[in-house]
């Protein structure tokens, strides 16, 4: 009977976006643009080469080579192996989702238990410099410091959260750690070709979680959904800026970029840095679902997982609040607005030339090696 009423919530749910998409088709081709839009101007450049960055050092066995030297730090503060410095350290500078990939690629390659995997997933997988400074610092307060101030957040909310559940965590990976064997090393040449396909997939994938739910965050604005939700929260809130910053959290919950551009018109308010911070820490379910493969493919529940998250936003917010009070900044009332521009033709030529280097990759390159593994099969036959 439970399965059976989900069943029906979940059909509801379909229906209604269905019904919304021939209400809205115009609204959700612009979103869809959009989305595509913010991909190739800021996903595709800065997520495929840490992609393919992670997938080399883990199978190249360059990961497995750090991972004792490093164990003297990594199992006494989070209660995990040296391996898990790579995801670490990738998921602290590479962005949603290089953290979670690189878990699931250390599970793969039996350098880290599931157990450690679970740990991991819970202070991994975070927003990247890059935006922080950037597009948050930079494009929403049109101050730099003030990117620096979330990216610092962010980092101690995280390594914080990675101590914290080892030290009142109940499962131990220790024993399950040092009974694997590590794999051995293989070349640069070998690895190079599977990995550059695997980063282009996982890019794709990214990318379409991104533009659906570009789209359906404008179907809940035209829909008179969001809105609604808006006047709602705004109503329990003081200030002239509450409209602005519910409008923000509302978005933010569902998409990270979108919302923390929202903040744009209330940077004002004391309350706009720690939002920043929480929407920057949570990630937005968008993120969540684009890190969710991943983590089945290590075996992560997602239930640890978002409940972390949404502790990693409580946390940043709180630190970003103290740290305002400790050390004011001067942020102008208005910052500029910086939208996206539409790719040009160059940036059309690159992404069509993308799109065939994944086509090669995908086919051609797989074709050859099929055959080569027949050729060996039928070899061995007398």
């Amino acid at each position: 009977m439970r399965k059976h009423g989900r069943a029906m919530i979940e059909g509801a749910g379909l229906l209604l976006v269905g019904l919304l998409l021939f209400l809205f088709p115009e609204e959700s081709v612009a979103a869809a643009r959009e989305g595509i839009s913010l991909c190739v101007d800021v996903l595709i450049p800065s997520l495929f080469p840490f992609f393919v960055l992670s997938s080399l050092l883990i199978s190249t066995g360059l990961a497995g080579l750090c991972a004792r030297p490093l164990e003297s730090f990594m199992r006494p503060l989070f209660g995990v192996g040296g391996a898990g410095a790579a995801a670490l350290s990738l998921g602290l500078i590479g962005g949603y989702p290089v953290g979670a990939r690189t878990v699931a690629q250390l599970v793969q390659r039996r350098e880290c238990s599931q157990t450690e995997a679970r740990r991991l997933s819970l202070f991994c997988n975070n927003c990247g410099p890059a935006f922080f400074i950037g597009a948050a610092g930079v494009g929403v307060f049109g101050a730099k410091e003030a990117g620096f101030l979330l990216l610092g957040a962010n980092l101690t909310a995280a390594v914080l959260l990675g101590i914290l559940f080892h030290v009142f965590g109940k499962e131990t990976a220790q024993e399950e750690t040092r009974k694997r064997e590590r794999p051995a090393h293989s070349p640069l040449t070998t690895e190079f070709p599977q990995c550059v396909r695997n980063a282009f997939s996982s890019t794709l994938g990214v990318c379409a979680y991104v533009i659906l739910f570009s789209v359906l965050t404008r179907l809940a604005d035209c829909s008179g959904l969001l809105p609604f939700l808006v006047n709602v929260l705004s109503s329990l809130l003081p200030g002239e800026n509450a409209p602005v910053l519910c409008r923000s959290f509302c978005v933010g919950l569902m998409e990270l970029s979108t919302g923390t551009a929202a903040i744009r018109d209330g940077v004002s308010s004391p309350l706009s840095l720690p939002l920043a911070a929480f929407i920057l820490g949570w990630g937005g379910l968008s993120v969540h679902c684009q890190s969710l493969p991943f983590w089945r493919e290590a075996g992560v529940p997602s239930g640890p997982y978002l409940r972390a998250k949404f502790l990693h936003g409580l946390l940043s917010a709180g630190i970003t609040a103290l740290a305002t009070l400790l050390f004011p900044l001067s942020l102008p009332a208005m910052a500029p607005v910086t939208p996206l521009a539409a790719p040009s033709l160059l940036g059309q030529e690159v992404l069509a030339l993308w799109g065939m280097a994944g086509i090669y990759f995908f086919f051609f390159d797989q074709k050859r090696v099929e055959k080569s593994k027949s050729t060996r099969y039928n070899k061995r036959i007398p």
